[in-house]
């Protein structure tokens, strides 16, 4: 399949007016990074925390909405397989390869988690991992919380993004 990049012209003041005039619908997820906070995907629920992200992303099956300020002006990025923009403020960016692949996310909680969470508590790394869907212990231990993702290559099969595209339990 091909993955599409495009760079957004106009200032990115608000990420979600953005996204939903690119008419994506209301399944939406979405993460962010800064230098003091860290959030985890998860669906939105009201407004985006307002903090000064140096990565945000909102994503679907469809798209992935990319806030980047790492100094300097902040870059709005669409990564996408099988959107066309709607309007001519998009520019195309390039075409890559891109490849579904499967990130574990989280496995099975612990049989002390007495049913089923939300949550899994690290010790070596104290945070608790949350992407907001519920998983129970299993006997064998075969259920994971995962993220489809879609790698894009460039025409030199070089890795150049990593676009999110859903969040789920699957069974190994």
């Amino acid at each position: 399949m091909q993955g599409k990049v495009y760079r957004y012209r106009g200032a990115p003041d608000d990420l979600l007016a953005v996204w939903n005039g690119l008419g994506l619908g209301d399944s939406v997820r979405w993460f962010g990074w800064s230098e003091a906070r860290i959030c985890l995907p998860n669906p939105i629920s009201g407004a985006l925390p307002d903090e000064p992200w140096e990565r945000l992303s909102l994503f679907n099956a469809q798209a992935e909405l990319r806030l980047l300020a790492r100094g300097g002006k902040p870059t709005l990025l669409l990564l996408t397989e099988t959107l066309e923009p709607p309007h001519d403020a998009w520019e195309p960016c390039g075409a890559y390869d891109a490849e579904e692949r499967i990130h574990i996310l989280l496995g099975d909680p612990p049989k002390s988690a007495r049913g089923e969470t939300t949550q899994l508590a690290e010790v070596a790394f104290p945070v608790a991992f949350d992407y907001g869907i519920p998983l129970a212990p299993s006997r064998d231990a075969t259920r994971k919380v995962v993220a489809n993702t879609r790698y894009y290559y460039d025409t030199e099969r070089r890795l150049r993004y990593i676009r999110y595209a859903g969040i789920h339990t699957k069974e190994f």
